[in-house]
């Protein structure tokens, strides 16, 4: 019999569920400012980072974690254990097969990160993990090997046992990563970044068992396991005498492999443009002590890789011998065996089971506990943070290794430079349970627990605690006590307000605009030199404050205005300033000299009295020139400057309108009508400054479209016959409107006699 001691360390070892995220610390992990911690959620996360420069001195996790059983007393539970109390140290959950972890250990450190500029970081970080693992273990086998309990409460209970593929293995190991994060795109709102780790992995001792079926039946009275049919594949590089495996082993490394993370985040960063300073000589500068996130998204690959043992490794199969003779053991002596290849070996091949004959030149490849993080991180408000985390398996489970389980995990978090407090609240898929934790950071110490319910002693299917240190150098705007926008750093006179030319100290010129303070006219307001150190937007010698015109050059001598026509009047009192003129006329010329300025004179070239805006009146009917349509002959008002068509005149046109004769159907004119015409052709004379219209009016005889045209061409007739007459045919405008306004009825001959006519009208248009 083992003593108490002892049985506390097998079942440590076979109470071991691997937790996924056990190792992750969901606490203090997701802050911004928890150093290299994140780079093993995501390689990426080191890259614009919130720190300069961060020392790992050490962390230890520690857990366990199992979906068999319940401890009843959280960690005093397991205590229980080591008394040999199991049934009063568990609640064992009726499910066949079951997968466990305990304890899990690792250390991380020393290491360190270097933020080599806003875009890139480096990281070294070293971590030692020990991890056992069941999966898919039968929990009837497990009980009749280790619990005496069960085999006393048996009686002569018989226990089929079908256990199909599950996987055992016991694996220690160290690491040493190397780590890069770098700015992808920086698109202003929209922000991408990338990461890898790669490591060199030392293996230090492994013992795995992995199987595709075991049929047996228990005896648990009589401590015995009757092996109808198995087949297992046995390796580890522990050949006998049990674990030795020191801590040198973990440095030197009996099995070498190569493993690592890689990942991406995407940032939206809707105000990035509030996050910046101006300080020592430099505007925008980013503000890299700030989250300047809204939300971010991350996704990695971690732990893929996996350790080769090859010097001093063995490997054997175990199965049924295949005569089909079953294997008698007995079930606590099968558990003292397995923690070396020799026991194992010796013992199955004792105990009627068929065994290879192992080779010390066999290899082992242990992969590594590959997953796939996915994680949302949400600046809520001030340092209020909701992070939502994924976890999934993507290792194999049927080889020589470990793997994990998948979680979902959501920690509301206050997260500031100097105090992290995050409560991880985990559901987690192997147990289907529930876990809560905390994580407490302030500056570079911090202590937390992932699953806290078997810390606080209540009824769990694990525990979890870690705590660790570092040194961290974080990024932030340098301190400027003056508020002078020059850094405490290199402020020369840190309590007096000063500018970056004269490193923070008050500047001889006050102003800044290279004029001294002594010869500066304005020495609280930037200048200009033209103007003796006062503004001067137009460089023209004149001070703004004096300068009528500030924003255009111009003359002293014009209170800084310009003079575009040079006549000695400033533009801006010039009423006329492109043209030289006079100051009697505001700077207008009077080109006519008739007293009136240019710019008021409606007949600026010709002289003219100021009764008719300087305009003349020639033929002096008090119509001036520029209003009168005959400026030349006496008219009236009423006319338009030109004489009246007499009443006489009216009288013959009217009856030169039916007196005028044409050929029958034509549009040649009768010789009888020549006396007529010329005497229109005489009023036209009389009336120079008169034109004339001629339209052309048929009767109703005939159809419409002939009397128009014809009316047309009797009246183009009569226009030609004055052209032919010597009147100007700019005078004279024709046209013809067939039978349109009778002016008698159409009913008689008389009536259409009047109504082919050509009237004509004497007009001023």
């Amino acid at each position: 019999m083992y003593s108490r001691s002892i049985k506390l360390i097998i079942a440590l070892v076979v109470m071991l569920p691997f937790m996924a995220g056990a190792q992750r610390y969901l606490g203090v992990a997701t802050s911004n400012w928890s150093g290299t911690n994140g780079l093993y959620l995501n390689p990426a996360n080191i890259a614009d980072s919130r720190h300069k420069f961060t020392i790992d001195l050490f962390s230890i996790n520690v857990g366990l974690n199992n979906n068999m059983a319940k401890f009843n007393d959280g960690l005093g539970g397991l205590f229980a254990v080591g008394d040999g109390n199991i049934a009063d140290a568990l609640t064992f959950e009726n499910q066949n097969e079951f997968s466990l972890l305990a304890p899990y250990f690792e250390l991380r450190g020393p290491g360190a990160m270097v933020s080599i500029n806003s875009r890139h970081s480096i990281a070294l970080t070293t971590r030692v993990r020990a991890m056992n693992q069941f999966h898919n273990f039968n929990q009837d086998l497990y009980r009749n090997i280790v619990d005496q309990d069960f085999r006393n409460q048996a009686g002569a209970a018989v226990y089929p046992i079908q256990a199909g593929g599950f996987n055992y293995t016991t694996h220690g190991w160290s690491e040493i990563g190397l780590s890069y994060g770098g700015v992808i795109w920086d698109g202003g709102k929209h922000f991408v970044k990338g990461g890898i780790t790669l490591r060199y992995l030392m293996g230090a001792a492994y013992v795995s068992l992995t199987s595709n079926n075991l049929d047996a039946v228990a005896y648990p009275s009589s401590d015995s396991l009757v092996i109808t049919n198995t087949n297992l594949s046995f390796g580890s590089n522990i050949t006998s005498g049990g674990v030795g495996t020191t801590f040198s082993d973990f440095i030197g490394g009996a099995g070498k492999g190569f493993g690592g993370d890689i990942g991406f985040v995407y940032e939206f960063r809707p105000k990035y443009d509030s996050y910046t300073y101006d300080m020592d000589g430099e505007t925008g500068i980013k503000d890299r002590g700030a989250n300047k996130y809204l939300l971010r998204a991350s996704f990695a690959i971690t732990d893929f890789g996996s350790i080769k043992y090859n010097d001093n490794n063995f490997v054997t199969n175990i199965r049924t011998k295949a005569n089909g003779t079953p294997a008698i053991v007995t079930s606590s002596e099968l558990a003292d065996s397995v923690g070396n290849y020799s026991s194992l070996r010796n013992y199955a091949a004792n105990h009627n089971l068929a065994v290879d004959s192992g080779t010390n030149t066999a290899t082992s490849k242990l992969v590594l506990p590959t997953s796939i993080v996915a994680n949302v991180d949400y600046h809520a408000v001030k340092g209020l943070y909701i992070n939502a985390l994924f976890v999934a398996n993507i290792a194999s489970r049927t080889e020589f290794g470990n793997s994990v389980y998948s979680q979902f995990t959501l920690t509301p978090r206050w997260d500031t430079r100097v105090f992290s407090a995050g409560i991880p609240l985990t559901y987690d898929f192997l147990t289907k349970s529930l876990k809560y934790g905390i994580g407490l950071r302030v500056g570079g110490f911090f202590l937390g627990s992932d699953d806290l319910a078997g810390i606080v002693g209540g009824s769990a299917y694990g525990a979890n605690f870690y705590f660790g240190a570092s040194i961290p150098i974080n990024n932030k705007k340098p301190k400027d006590s003056d508020g002078d926008l020059v850094s405490n750093k290199k402020d020369k006179c840190k309590n007096e307000k000063g500018v970056w030319e004269e490193r923070g100290c008050p500047n001889p010129d006050t102003d800044g605009d290279g004029i001294l303070d002594k010869d500066d006219k304005c020495p609280q307001v930037a200048g200009s030199k033209t103007a003796q150190g006062c503004p001067d937007a137009d460089l023209d010698g004149v001070a703004d404050a004096e300068d009528q015109c500030p924003d255009v050059a111009g003359l002293p001598a014009l209170a800084g205005c310009p003079d575009r026509d040079n006549d000695g009047i400033a533009d801006i009192n010039d009423q006329c300033p492109d043209v030289a003129g006079l100051a009697e006329f505001g700077g207008c010329p009077d080109t006519d000299g008739d007293g009136i300025a240019d710019n008021k004179d409606k007949c600026p070239d010709k002289p003219g009295p100021a009764a008719n805006e300087g305009c003349p009146d020639t033929d002096n009917d008090g119509i001036p020139d520029h209003m009168d349509k005959c400026p030349e002959v006496a008219g009236t008002k009423t006319n338009y400057g030109c004489p009246e068509v007499s009443v006489e005149v009216k009288k013959r046109l009217a009856f030169a309108a039916t007196a005028i004769q044409f050929d029958l159907g034509k549009a040649s004119i009768k010789s009888s009508s020549n006396k007529i015409l010329d005497e229109i052709v005489g009023i036209l004379n009389e009336y120079s400054d008169y034109n004339m219209t001629i339209d052309g009016y048929t009767d109703n005889t005939g159809k419409a479209d002939r009397n128009l045209e014809l009316s047309k061409e009797r009246a183009n007739a009569v226009k030609e016959y004055f052209i032919g007459k010597g009147i100007a045919a700019s005078r004279l405008r024709a046209d013809g409107h067939g039978s349109e306004n009778p002016v008698a009825t159409n009913s008689t001959r008389a009536g259409r006699a009047k109504n082919r006519r050509v009237e004509m009208d004497l007009t001023l248009d």
